[in-house]
């Protein structure tokens, strides 16, 4: 293939890659929290020809040791509706049946699942429904997990269309985790904070048509009262688990098949820059003066209050060439090389831990870890620029080999704390990771480069390093 065309067949690549992942992951709209409760009751009343208006709605749901658990759900409606209700009981159960094994809202909307109809009653003007679902939560690591509020990182989140709905856990348990931790309380509405009495999670809405809505995923684990903050935290971590690695499969591999045909183009001119007369020195001096320059770019956006990005990039090339101008040998050895990405690495956190000092954000420490293994690929390329033209030389195809797998992993690396944990991202993000593995080739071309001329500039000298 002619070199010329190898861009547009890269391009053709990621073009395929993007359309064999969904384009989009849609976000659906909200729904209810309770199907047999307020407009969800009126709804399926009017598919049997009643016209019945809720004024009150509440939903207990009473979680059992096994996960199963019963809904107790109570209507407060209309006296005409009562007194046609009361009259017929068949047309009752109809309705309360219809409500609670397919009404709008959970439980189930998300997943399938089966709900068993129990009984329902008529006080005065107060309708009682009580159903069963055998799948209300699960056990992990010895806890029990709810996720009916949880919609698999989609977020369409529910209407609280009840005056009060509570889940309640087994006897003797309580809620160990924060079900708040996820919602974000200086937007949220006060129906949106649930209240944590015990075992207990209530939420307070309205049996309103649009009455106030949680948008956020919500886990409720239950244990005994003695249980610890961390064990509940990592059972949370292991169920939200499966979410993080469906965002790997669609955004992040594409991206890293993508960068790894990329990484073959900078192999390429890394070879070729090895064989050519440029100095060393000078490619040291210019990494590192972009290294300057992009210093001062970002002190200038601090200034403005614009988000300078592009701070930890400026401390990677800045400490690699500084390094490189130095103290040349480091970029001769693979010990030398890999000693300098952890450098530069760590450059990346000072920098990142001055920013915050700057700028609090929430949760500063791990936002500098996840900054610093955003950062890793760019790192290592020196590393694989001395491993391409140690093979150039020596034909050391072991060493490249293991060159292009540390490329490999640092980009994954980055890819998974590029992507959410705990929600699945629009489709769009597939472009970005991908835009990524184009920005990380093109960005490491200099690193490379350097390190291979250093090592071709030692193996002309006669001080060609010991294989590893």
């Amino acid at each position: 293939m002619r070199r010329a065309a190898l861009p547009f067949a890269l391009l053709l690549v990621a073009c395929v890659l993007l359309g064999a992942v969904p384009s989009t992951i849609a976000s659906p709209q909200p729904d209810p929290v309770c199907g047999a409760c307020g407009s969800s009751f009126e709804h399926a009343a009017e598919e049997r020809g009643l016209a019945a208006n809720v004024t009150h709605s509440t939903a207990t749901v009473r979680v059992h040791e096994n996960g199963s658990a019963t809904w107790i759900v109570t209507d407060r409606v209309n006296r005409s509706a009562a007194d046609r209700l009361a009259e017929d009981t068949d047309l009752l159960e109809g309705i309360a049946r219809r409500a609670a094994t397919e009404g709008w809202g959970l439980p189930h909307v998300y997943e399938e699942g089966e709900v068993w109809f129990r009984s329902v009653s008529i006080d005065d003007r107060t309708i009682e429904i009580r159903f069963r679902d055998p799948d209300a939560g699960e056990r992990r690591l010895g806890l029990l997990v709810v996720d009916y509020l949880h919609s698999e990182g989609i977020r369409g989140g529910w209407i609280l269309n009840a005056d009060r709905f509570t889940i309640a856990g087994p006897d003797g348990t309580a809620v160990v985790n924060d079900p708040r931790a996820t919602i974000g309380d200086e937007y949220a509405s006060p129906g949106e904070v649930p209240e944590i009495d015990g075992g207990n999670a209530t939420w307070r809405g309205s049996t309103a048509e649009r009455g106030s809505a949680l948008y956020d995923d919500v886990y409720v684990v239950y244990g005994g009262p003695g249980t610890g903050r961390t064990h509940a935290d990592a059972v949370v971590a292991l169920s939200t688990a499966p979410i993080w690695l469906d965002n790997l499969a669609a955004f992040v591999l594409p991206a890293l098949v993508l960068y790894g045909l990329l990484l073959v183009g900078v192999a390429g001119v890394s070879m070729r820059a090895a064989e050519a007369s440029l100095d060393p020195d000078r490619i040291a001096g210019f990494v590192a003066g972009l290294g300057l320059v992009g210093f001062l770019a970002a002190g200038l956006a601090g200034a403005t209050n614009e988000p300078s990005w592009f701070a930890g990039l400026a401390a990677i090339y800045l400490v690699t060439g500084s390094i490189a101008l130095a103290r040349p040998a480091t970029l001769r050895t693979t010990r030398g090389a890999l000693a300098l990405a952890a450098a530069s690495t760590l450059g990346v956190g000072v920098v990142l831990s001055g920013l915050a000092v700057v700028d609090p954000v929430t949760d500063g420490a791990l936002t500098v870890l996840r900054g610093m293994a955003f950062h890793l690929p760019l790192a290592v390329v020196p590393a694989f620029g001395l491993a391409v033209a140690r093979d150039a030389a020596v034909e050391d195809l072991r060493s490249l080999t293991l060159a292009f797998a540390g490329a490999l992993v640092s980009f994954a690396l980055a890819g998974a704390v590029f992507v959410p944990y705990g929600s699945r991202p629009w489709g769009l993000v597939l472009i970005l990771t991908l835009g990524g593995a184009v920005l990380a080739a093109l960005l490491g071309l200099p690193l490379a480069v350097l390190a291979a001329r250093r090592q071709a500039e030692a193996g002309r000298r006669g001080r060609a390093p010991r294989r590893p």
